[in-house]
C-alpha cells in the first residue's frame, strides 16, 4: 500500500531571483505546501541539512555555488538518496539536462516557469517518491525477513537457461556473485554429488508434469560446512508450456538439529541415554509383529532396584541419579556380552535391547530366544554382575534387584498388556526378597486386580465408616488388673466381611493411605479413652496406639498429636504411642527431635516388637522411651525353648537396668504367664485373657475382670 503524503509537504526553493522566490512562495503556499527559500547555494545547503525538506527546487545558476555542485552535495547528505530535486534553469542545452540527471536530479524544468501546472507536477513527483520509498522499505523488510528465516528465492527461465537468485540464496549456499553464471548448473554446484540427481529429476518432472515440487537436500558450503536445505519450485505456464519456475530455498539445518534433540528427548532417557518407555513400546510392538509373522518367541526381563527409595532418602537424589547411571552402564555392558540375545536383520535392536521405563525400573528385551530357560540364564548373569559394589563419591553401595519375566506370545496380546504383566511379575519377585526372579502367571494378574480393587475400596472406607477399632487388654498379672489396652484396626468390608490389618495395611502403605488411616486411629482411640473415663470405666487405663513410619516422619507430628489431644480433651498421660525400632533408628536425629516433643507433651513411648529389629543399645539409651514390648515370637515357645527364655530374660534385665516398663505380647497359656511373672514381667497381653474386641465388649470385659479382682480382695 502506497504511503500517504504528509498534510503539507515542505518545499525548499534555492534561487537567487527574488521574484521567482516570491512567486514560488505565494503560489505553492496557496496550494497547501509549506515553502522555505534560500537566495544562495550555501544558505540552501544549510536549510537542506537542518529542515529536511520533502522536495527541493534548485536553480542551476547561483551566485556562490554551481547548481550542479549544490545538487551533488544535497544528494550526498544521509537519507537523501530518494529526495526529489527539481532543477530550474533558463538553459535549454542537452548537456546540462544529461548532467543534472546523472547527478541525481528528479526532474528538469525550464524557465520561465508554467505557474498553473507547477503544483500538480510537484505533487506527482512527491507521490512517485513516496511510492519508491515504500517499495524500498518493503524490499528491505523482505530481505530482512528472508535473512531471519534463512529463506531465499530463485527464478529460472527455461528457454534461455537464465537463473536469478535473491541475496539470501548466495548466503545459504555460501557462494558469491563473482562465480555466479546465471545458469541452472550454479544450483547444482553446491549440492552433494548424491543429491544432484534428485534435484535434476524434480526439475524435469516439474516441467514435464507441470507440478510443484518440494525436496530436502544435503549441501556442502565452500567453507566445508554441511547443511540441509529445503527447496521447492512452482511452474509458471504460458501458452500451455512451462516457461519459468519460481522457487524458494531455505536453510533448515538448525530445524533438523532441534527435531533431532526433540526426538532424543521423546524417545531416550536423558539421565542414562537408554531408550525410554515410549521407544521401548515401539520396539516391542515391532518385535511382537515379527513373532506373529514368523512364529518366533521373545522374552523381556523387567528389572527393579530393590529399596532404591531409601538411597534417595538417605544419600540424596544426586547420589541416586549417579547410581542409576552406573547401574544402566553395567546392565548394558552385561547384556551386550550375552550370548542369548540375537539381533534380527529385519529390525535393528542392537542399541534398543536395554531400556529404562522410569524410576528404578529397567527392561531387557531378548529377541528370538530358543528356550524360555534362556531368560533365566540372562537373569542369573545380571544378578551376578550386580553383586559387586557400586562406588559413588567414595561410598560403596550394594544393590539388590528383582526381575519379572514375561514371554510373548502368551503373556499379553499387545505391548500395554505385556508390559503390565511383566511389571506384575517384577512386583511379585520383590515380595519374595531381593535378587529374585519370577515368571508371569495369570494368577499374578488376578492377585494384582484383587489388590487394586482392595485399594479402591480402602480409599472410601473412612468416609463410609467401614473402619473399626478393636481393643485388646494389657493386664498386670500380679495385681490381676486391666491397666491399659492396645487399639487394633479392623475393616468391615461390605462384601468381604471383617478384614484384619495384615490384609489391608500393606496396601495402605503402598498406596499412601497409611498416614490418613493412622491419623484416624489416633483420633478415634483417644476419643474412646475419654468416653470410657467419663463413663467411670477406669481412670487409669492407658490407650496404646500403633504409629506408622509415614505418620511419624510427617513434619510436625508432635504438634499434630498435641492438637488431637487438645481438641478431644484427653490428658496426654493416658496415651501411649507404639513404634518399631526401624522407625526410630532409620532417621535417628529427626526421630529424637520428635520423641522429645512427645515426651515434653507427656505422651508415653513404647518400642513395639523389641528384639526383632536393630536392637542397638547405644541408641536405645538415648531414646526418651518408657516401655519395651517383648515380641510374641519370643513368648510363643516359653518356657520350653532355652533360646527364647534367654532372650526374654535379657530383655527384662535390660528394661530393669534402664528403668523401663515391659509388656509381653502373645501370651496364650498359663505356663507362659507364670514364667514371665517369675522373670519380673508383670504386664502381659494375649489370648489367654482376651482377644481384640469392639469397644462395648471390651468395656464389659474390663468391668467383669476388675470386679473379679475386687471380689478376690474381699475374700
Amino acid at each position: 500500500m502506497m504511503e500517504r503524503l504528509p498534510a503539507r509537504s515542505l518545499i525548499l526553493a534555492i534561487d537567487d531571483d527574488d521574484m521567482v522566490r516570491l512567486m514560488l512562495q505565494e503560489i505553492l503556499q496557496r496550494e497547501a505546501f509549506d515553502v522555505i527559500c534560500a537566495a544562495s547555494g550555501k544558505q540552501g545547503l544549510a536549510l537542506a541539512a537542518s529542515e529536511r525538506p520533502n522536495l527541493v527546487l534548485l536553480d542551476v545558476m547561483l551566485p556562490d555555488l554551481n547548481g550542479f555542485d549544490c545538487l551533488q552535495a544535497i544528494k550526498n547528505m544521509p537519507g537523501n538518496s530518494l529526495l526529489p530535486v527539481v532543477m530550474l534553469t533558463g538553459m535549454d542545452d542537452l548537456e546540462s539536462v544529461n548532467r543534472a540527471f546523472q547527478l541525481g536530479a528528479t526532474d528538469f524544468i525550464s524557465k520561465p516557469l508554467n505557474w498553473p501546472t507547477l503544483p500538480h507536477r510537484l505533487r506527482y513527483l512527491l507521490r512517485s517518491v513516496a511510492t519508491l520509498e515504500e517499495l524500498a522499505r518493503s524490499e528491505a523488510a523482505l530481505r530482512q525477513a528472508q535473512k531471519i528465516a534463512q529463506l531465499g528465492s530463485w527464478y529460472w527461465s527455461i528457454a534461455d537457461d537464465n537463473m536469478q537468485w535473491s541475496e539470501e540464496v548466495f548466503n545459504i549456499l555460501g557462494t558469491n556473485r563473482s562465480s555466479f553464471e546465471h545458469k541452472c548448473r550454479d544450483l547444482y554446484k553446491s549440492m552433494q554429488p548424491s543429491e544432484v540427481g534428485k534435484l535434476q529429476q524434480a526439475l524435469d518432472l516439474c516441467v514435464k508434469n507441470r507440478r510443484s515440487f518440494r525436496l530436502e537436500l544435503s549441501i556442502t558450503r565452500r567453507d566445508g560446512a554441511n547443511q540441509v536445505i529445503h527447496i521447492q519450485g512452482k511452474p509458471v505456464i504460458a501458452d500451455g508450456q512451462v516457461s519459468h519456475i519460481h522457487g524458494t530455498l531455505q536453510d533448515i539445518t538448525e530445524r533438523r538439529h532441534i527435531e533431532e534433540r526433540v526426538r532424543l528427548l521423546s524417545y531416550y532417557d536423558p539421565l542414562t541415554g537408554l531408550p525410554n518407555r515410549t521407544l521401548f513400546k515401539e520396539v516391542l510392538a515391532q518385535a511382537m509383529a515379527y513373532c506373529t509373522r514368523y512364529g518366533t518367541v521373545i522374552s523381556t526381563l523387567f528389572i527393579s532396584i530393590d529399596r532404591f527409595k531409601r538411597i534417595n532418602e538417605t544419600l540424596g537424589p544426586k547420589i541416586g541419579d549417579q547410581v542409576l547411571k552406573l547401574f544402566a552402564e553395567r546392565l548394558l555392558a552385561e547384556v551386550r556380552d550375552c550370548d542369548y540375545i540375537s539381533i534380527n536383520a529385519d529390525y535393528d535392536l542392537a542399541d534398543m535391547t536395554v531400556s529404562r521405563l522410569g524410576g528404578n525400573e529397567f527392561t531387557v528385551l531378548l529377541n528370538r530366544i530358543e528356550d524360555t530357560r534362556d531368560s533365566v540364564k540372562v537373569a542369573k548373569r545380571i544378578f551376578q554382575a550386580m553383586q559387586h559394589a557400586f562406588t559413588v563419591e567414595n561410598t560403596e553401595l550394594f544393590l539388590g534387584i528383582n526381575i519379572g519375566i514375561a514371554v510373548y506370545p502368551g503373556d499379553g496380546q499387545d505391548e500395554d498388556s505385556f508390559i503390565k504383566n511383566g511389571e506384575f511379575a517384577m512386583n511379585h519377585a520383590s515380595e519374595h526378597g531381593h535378587n529374585n526372579y519370577q515368571f508371569f502367571s495369570k494368577s499374578l494378574n488376578v492377585a494384582a486386580f484383587h489388590k487394586l480393587a482392595m485399594e479402591n475400596s480402602l480409599r472410601r472406607a473412612i468416609e463410609r465408616h467401614e473402619l473399626q477399632l478393636y481393643y485388646q487388654a494389657k493386664i498386670n498379672i500380679r495385681r490381676q488388673q486391666v491397666v491399659g489396652c492396645e487399639a487394633l484396626i479392623r475393616w468391615q468390608h461390605p462384601e468381604l466381611g471383617l478384614i484384619g490389618p495384615s490384609q489391608f495395611i500393606p496396601i495402605a502403605e503402598d498406596s499412601g493411605l497409611i498416614a490418613q488411616i493412622s491419623d484416624w486411629v489416633l483420633e478415634n482411640a483417644s476419643r474412646q479413652t475419654l468416653d470410657w473415663q467419663q463413663s467411670g470405666l477406669s481412670q487409669g487405663l492407658i490407650m496404646a496406639v500403633n504409629v506408622s513410619a509415614t505418620q511419624f516422619r510427617q513434619y510436625g507430628f508432635g504438634n499434630h498429636v498435641r492438637d488431637v489431644l487438645t481438641g478431644i480433651g484427653l490428658e496426654p498421660r493416658y496415651l501411649k504411642l507404639e513404634l518399631t525400632e526401624t522407625i526410630l533408628l532409620d532417621h535417628i536425629d529427626d526421630a529424637l527431635i520428635t520423641l522429645r516433643e512427645l515426651q515434653a507433651l507427656g505422651v508415653k513411648i513404647s518400642i513395639d516388637d523389641f528384639g526383632t529389629g536393630y536392637s542397638s543399645l547405644s541408641y536405645l539409651k538415648k531414646l526418651p522411651i518408657s516401655e519395651l514390648k517383648v515380641d510374641h515370637c519370643f513368648v510363643r515357645d516359653l518356657p520350653h525353648n532355652e533360646d527364647d527364655m534367654a532372650i526374654t530374660a535379657a530383655i527384662l534385665a535390660l528394661a530393669d537396668a534402664l528403668s523401663l516398663e515391659v509388656v509381653a505380647e502373645g501370651v496364650e497359656n498359663e505356663d507362659q504367664a507364670n514364667f514371665l511373672l517369675d522373670s519380673g514381667c508383670e504386664v502381659v497381653q494375649g489370648f489367654l485373657y482376651n482377644k481384640p474386641m469392639p469397644a462395648n465388649e471390651f468395656a464389659a470385659f474390663v468391668r467383669a475382670f476388675n470386679a473379679q479382682r475386687l471380689l478376690a480382695d474381699k475374700v
